[in-house]
């Protein structure tokens, strides 16, 4: 039989129950840069079974690359575009700001996304991990030492900082770079850090989660 003894003082105050009042939890991505280049947010909602990550619809795809376009006399894209520029999939779940493509947009963020994981409906079987992914657009094969401070900083919804990466300087070699995922299952959503980089272009990250 092992021995305690009770840790508190006469002088302690009562502990108190608490709730926490927080109906929703909600993360914001956010990505800046210095220069010139065209740098993107994507995310990916994705269903993992226990064989990694996999999206199946065109829905899950949060890119602007997929958002409603002409190209060369060609209709593209499946995400129509708000009246402020915004888009989103899933019904809002996730929310992505304008295209900005010289980084002079603002001195804190050039391009962000909302997540919002109470308005995802999870799957009968495994999780949700909402894949989070900064890249590079533009001929020549860019990478990020090519940009000037690119980061990429993920704040839960009190704006506490879960993760802020320096892509031109951890990163310099790549194109791209998965910053992490956010997993949301029958306990709740958490953010899980990755950094993974990788050299190509989007449809080679699409080509890894389809």
């Amino acid at each position: 039989m092992s021995l305690s003894v009770n840790l508190a003082k006469p002088s302690d105050a009562p502990r108190k129950l608490t709730l926490n009042l927080k109906k929703n939890e909600s993360f914001f991505v956010r990505l800046a840069w210095d220069c010139p280049s065209d740098l993107d947010l994507h995310a990916l909602v994705a269903v993992n079974r226990g064989e990694g990550a996999r999206i199946s619809e065109f829905e899950d795809i949060l890119s602007v690359y997929n958002v409603q376009r002409t190209v060369r006399g060609q209709q593209e894209g499946y995400l129509p575009l708000a009246a402020d520029k915004t888009f989103s999939v899933h019904g809002g779940a996730l929310v992505h700001s304008p295209d900005a493509t010289d980084g002079q947009l603002s001195d804190d963020d050039d391009e962000w996304i909302r997540v919002f994981p109470s308005r995802l409906r999870l799957p009968a079987t495994g999780y949700i991990e909402v894949v989070l992914v900064a890249m590079i657009h533009g001929p020549g094969k860019p990478v990020f030492r090519h940009v000037k401070n690119a980061h990429v900083v993920v704040e839960n919804e009190d704006r506490e900082q879960l993760l802020m990466v320096s892509l031109s300087d951890h990163f310099a070699d790549f194109s791209g770079v998965q910053m992490g995922s956010i997993i949301i299952d029958g306990s709740g959503p958490a953010f899980s850090p990755v950094g993974v980089g990788f050299v190509g272009d989007f449809n080679d990250v699409l080509a890894q989660f389809s």
